[in-house]
């Protein structure tokens, strides 16, 4: 199978209960969630971040959304195809996304340390060969604070 990587900065000051990336399925592509690295920074330049607990939610959403702002996908061979799963920084109608109940997944973590989750237990979540299937990691931190974003990387299988 096919493997790929993305990577999606938030924007800064994020809402509590935001979407910031999104990975969807398409017609013809789905595939498993098989790392994810996400961390915070201050984007001025030699400002410490600020020490909070984040958490990132990782939430399936049950509708596609409209106008979306794409993100690339790189492959991880250069030999393999094109990406056909989606991934996106935006979307002018985001997808619908559950409340903090629905996250099937939470990754809690320390805003001056950050988080890298192995496949080992990632590869359990699937998106299917649907526009209406995919996954949403979304701020469950509270609003981050002025000039901080969250960068988040992750890696996926078609």
């Amino acid at each position: 199978m096919a493997r790929y990587s993305a990577t999606v900065v938030s924007t800064a000051a994020l809402a509590n209960d935001t979407a910031f990336a999104w990975l969807m399925g398409s017609a013809s592509a789905g595939g498993k969630l098989r790392r994810v690295v996400i961390g915070c920074r201050n984007t001025t330049a030699a400002t410490a971040v600020t020490d909070f607990q984040c958490k990132v939610g990782l939430n399936r959403v049950t509708a596609d959304g409209v106008t979306i702002t794409a993100v690339t996908a790189n492959k991880l061979d250069a030999r393999h195809p094109t990406a056909g799963m989606r991934v996106a920084s935006a979307w002018a109608t985001p997808p619908t996304q559950g409340a903090v109940a629905t996250d099937f997944f939470s990754i809690p973590f320390n805003a001056k340390s950050g988080v890298d989750l192995p496949e080992e237990f990632m590869e359990e979540y699937w998106v299917d060969r649907l526009v209406t299937d995919g996954f949403a990691f979304v701020n469950r931190s509270g609003a981050l604070p002025s000039n901080h974003v969250l960068d988040l990387t992750w890696e996926w299988e078609e």
